[in-house]
């Protein structure tokens, strides 16, 4: 959508956060229609069916049935979703690893302009659609385990899972992904954003440019270059040797 009004849809069970937001997007986003602002879940299923929204920031805290809960009611959603949420350290990894656009409580105006620009830039991008599915399955694991990416490259959205990424290079503002089969995605977030993402996973820096996931390592040689599936292989660099042959010696 690179053109035209958005119509959009507020669902927030808390009166004054659906009018303050409301008001955001009026004075700071003329292209924004707001068609309907819900409650509860309940509602905001009926202003759906009804006002046929491009976009909807929803809240996940909700009476009843969550945000979540929303969602799954629809099989393909023909429309975007901005989470709007109060803080909390799983929900916000489970959004980064799906690649899905969130806003923290209070919202700021800057983050909430950003958030409508990049809903235009990515309305039209090959594979939208993937990330609600990544969230949803993500979320819906029993152990709360994220091993489901998004991965936002050069042809569209991916979806790859955690034990498929072999390794990652960094190089500039830009990561690359090596996959099985000699795959490889780049993406447009650089290789310190995936090293935060995947804290208490396999995968882990092990060079200044390089992750590794610890369960595709075949071996070390005595050069210091780490093997890894796919014949692919990596320096480890000095800072990092000792944690790495801590932590593979308790995946071996």
């Amino acid at each position: 959508m690179n053109s035209g009004t958005i119509r959009t849809i507020i669902v927030d069970d808390e009166m004054p956060a659906r009018r303050l937001l409301a008001t955001y997007l009026k004075d700071y986003c003329a292209d924004i229609e707001v068609c309907a602002e819900c409650d509860s879940s309940e509602s905001a299923l009926e202003a759906i069916g009804r006002c046929h929204p491009h976009l909807l920031f929803l809240d996940i805290e909700m009476p009843g049935e969550n945000g979540f809960d929303l969602l799954r009611k629809f099989e393909k959603p023909s429309f975007r979703v901005v989470f709007v949420t109060a803080y909390s350290e799983y929900a916000i990894r489970a959004f980064r690893f799906s690649a899905v656009d969130y806003l923290l409580k209070p919202v700021k105006v800057d983050e909430l302009i950003e958030s409508v620009a990049k809903f235009r830039q990515a309305a039209d991008l090959p594979g939208s659609g993937k990330e609600m599915e990544t969230l949803l399955r993500n979320i819906s694991s029993p152990s709360q385990s994220l091993d489901n990416l998004v991965i936002n490259g050069n042809n569209g959205l991916s979806v790859v899972h955690l034990n498929e990424v072999i390794l990652c290079q960094g190089e500039g503002y830009c990561t690359h992904f090596f996959l099985p089969g000699k795959r490889k995605i780049t993406s447009s977030k650089n290789l310190k954003y995936y090293e935060e993402l995947f804290l208490h996973h396999q995968i882990i820096r092990v060079h200044h440019s390089w992750l590794v996931n610890l369960h595709h390592v075949s071996g070390l040689t005595r050069q210091g270059e780490i093997l890894l599936s796919d014949d692919l292989k990596c320096p480890l660099g000095n800072t990092y040797k000792t944690q790495f042959l801590s932590l593979i010696g308790k995946f071996r």
